[in-house]
């Protein structure tokens, strides 16, 4: 078996190691198959279908590397790509068997590929541009629908958001601004700027997760492999550019200084503080509360075991005190930029997009079926929305009351739960699920079904979106 990083660092000097290690990852065959996919992948979203702009993108070595893939090759390439990213991920997993990679050389070889390819799998990248140029014009994205605004992106924001606002918080919107301002606010390198927050928190990740994983007691090659390896991460997050990532990275920073000092300040006060600047990048960020507040009580050996329900109590009180410090952070940034919180208007659009969200469907079924007997739908559907909320707080109770004496799994189930059953089920907001889970303990079931919802939604959404969001020329 191969020798990991950490044993070949006892034999050999940091350097040589690190060398010895990434020149050892780069023989696995898996590793250049998901070079190979993600090639493809990115060669398949030049073509011009994929944008909404019927001049095509903006760069025309770009457009020339899209007509040599043209319909339906594009979309094979998508897809291959995809199953090829996915099966080499598969085939790196941790076994008894199998040699670690080095996860740094693995990412690196994966990303590259997408860096200057366009907006994969999703066109949000251009949103963003969209948000940041209209900050740079003096405009509040909160009140000016996108595309209004007479930029050098409105022809490639996506229709079915023209004209609205946005829901995501202000410091995400800032980044956006910064991001395209590094540009100059160039009409196709804007959107590339979009993921330089991504490998930023990629990289952050990669040097938190394993130390968590340590402190916790988590398999540490399990963690990093399934958190930062998988295909869902580097498809969605850095080639579809999303803001996700930085609220991902925020969150698991908070989660290790509280793992590193889990002392009662950091725990109800400065962790607290930072998920509350990760609710200004993602609202959903404010679920780490109750990870940051109870890890402390996890990881204390000389505690007195506590009953369940007391257990149960003194971890409520600190969720308690952590969210109220959360909370004003995060309202403080909210008004501290002079955004404000506008982004409430905005919330219920998340459902307005065809995604497979169980209970959003079963909403959306259960209107046309009101429609089509005369009833009125938008009634239906409003009602309907309470019901499906109530149902999702629900299950997040259940988790809460489940694994109050792991707050870590609190936190990485209940967010998986908020990404299935909330208004939309995209695939970049699976990855800090998979963050989270790969710290917990997980049983053989468990594994299964995670790992199974993560290869077949993966797949799933590269063919979706070839079929129905490729728009002909």
């Amino acid at each position: 078996m191969a020798s990991s990083p950490s044993s070949v660092g006892s034999e050999f000097p940091p350097v040589a190691a690190s060398a010895l290690a990434a020149a050892s990852t780069l023989r696995v065959p898996a590793v250049w198959l998901g070079v190979l996919g993600a090639v493809m992948v990115g060669w398949g979203g030049a073509n011009a279908e994929f944008t909404f702009d019927p001049d095509g993108w903006p760069d025309p070595t770009l457009r020339w590397l899209g007509d040599l893939a043209p319909l339906p090759i594009d979309r094979v390439l998508i897809v291959a790509g995809t199953l090829a990213l996915t099966l080499a991920w598969w085939n790196i997993r941790p076994t008894r068997s199998r040699g670690p990679v080095y996860a740094g050389v693995v990412i690196a070889a994966w990303c590259t590929p997408l860096l200057l390819a366009p907006p994969v799998l999703s066109p949000d990248i251009t949103l963003y541009a969209d948000v940041g140029w209209e900050l740079e014009q003096g405009h509040n994205p909160y009140l000016l629908g996108l595309a209004q605004s007479g930029g050098p992106y409105d022809s490639q924001v996506d229709p079915l958001w023209r004209g609205t606002g946005v829901a995501y918080p202000p410091l995400a919107l800032l980044i956006m601004r910064w991001m395209a301002a590094l540009t100059g606010f160039h009409p196709y390198y804007g959107y590339i700027a979009m993921r330089i927050p991504v490998l930023l928190s990629v990289a952050a990740l990669l040097w938190l997760v394993p130390r968590i994983a340590v402190a916790v007691g988590a398999h540490r090659r399990r963690a990093l492999w399934m958190g930062l390896l998988n295909p869902l991460l580097l498809l969605h997050l850095v080639g579809g550019g999303h803001n996700d990532a930085a609220m991902i990275a925020v969150t698991v920073f908070a989660i290790w200084l509280v793992a590193r000092w889990p002392k009662l300040w950091v725990s109800l006060l400065l962790a607290p503080l930072v998920v509350g600047v990760a609710m200004a990048l993602k609202q959903q960020g404010g679920l780490a509360v109750v990870a940051v507040a109870g890890l402390p009580l996890a990881l204390d050996s000389t505690r007195p075991a506590l009953g369940r329900l007391a257990g149960l109590l003194a971890l409520t009180w600190r969720t308690a005190v952590a969210t109220v410090v959360a909370l004003a952070a995060f309202i403080g940034i909210c008004f501290a930029t002079g955004l404000g919180t506008g982004w409430i208007t905005w919330l219920d659009l998340m459902g307005k997009a065809a995604t497979p969200a169980p209970l959003a469907m079963l909403s959306k079924l259960g209107a046309w079926l009101v429609a089509v007997n005369g009833g009125d739908a938008t009634v239906f559907a409003r009602n309907a929305g309470l019901v499906t909320t109530g149902i999702l707080v629900a299950i997040v109770a259940l988790i809460y009351l489940r694994f109050s004496d792991r707050p870590l799994a609190v936190v990485a189930w209940g967010s998986l739960a908020v990404a299935v059953g909330g208004q939309a089920m995209h695939p970049w907001y699976l990855p800090w699920s998979l963050v989270l889970l790969g710290l917990v303990p997980l049983t053989r079931r468990q594994r299964r079904w995670v790992y199974g919802l993560a290869l077949a939604f993966t797949i799933w959404n590269a063919i979706q979106t070839v079929v129905w969001h490729g728009q002909y020329r």
